[in-house]
C-alpha cells in the first residue's frame, strides 16, 4: 500500500511530559472526520503544556479541518501556549500556508521529512 494511502480514520491523543498534548491524525481531515479531531482538541486546550499535532499519516485537510487548526491555535495562543504541526505533507503545507495560519506564525509547521532512497 502506497504511504499515503489509508483505508480507515483515526485520532490519537497523549499527554507529553511537559503538561501538554500530542495528537495524530491518520487518514484525511474532512467533513466526514471532523468530529473526533475537535474533541481532541478541545480536551487539549484544557491541558498546559504546548500542543502537538501530528499530521505525517493525514494527506489532506478541508477547510473545516483548517477553522479545528486555527480555533486551536488562536485558543493556545490566548494562553501564552504553542500549536506545532507536525510532519505536514506538502499538499497540507500547502493548504495552511494557502489559509494564512503559517504566515501569521499562528501555528508552526513541521515539514514532512523526505522519504529515505
Amino acid at each position: 500500500m502506497p504511504r499515503d494511502t489509508f483505508t480507515d480514520f483515526a485520532v490519537h491523543s497523549a499527554p507529553t511530559g511537559d503538561g501538554g498534548t500530542e495528537i495524530a491524525i491518520f487518514g484525511e481531515l474532512d467533513l466526514a472526520t471532523i468530529e473526533p479531531v475537535k474533541a481532541a482538541v478541545e480536551s487539549a486546550l484544557e491541558s498546559i503544556g504546548h500542543v502537538v499535532i501530528d499530521m505525517r499519516a493525514c494527506p489532506f485537510v478541508d477547510s473545516r479541518g483548517i477553522a479545528v487548526l486555527a480555533h486551536a491555535a488562536i485558543g493556545l495562543r490566548e494562553q501564552g501556549r504553542d500549536l506545532l504541526i507536525r510532519g505536514a505533507h506538502p499538499r497540507v503545507q500547502q493548504i495552511l500556508d494557502r489559509s494564512g495560519l503559517t504566515s501569521s506564525n499562528l501555528l508552526k509547521v513541521e515539514p514532512e521529512p523526505p522519504a529515505p532512497d
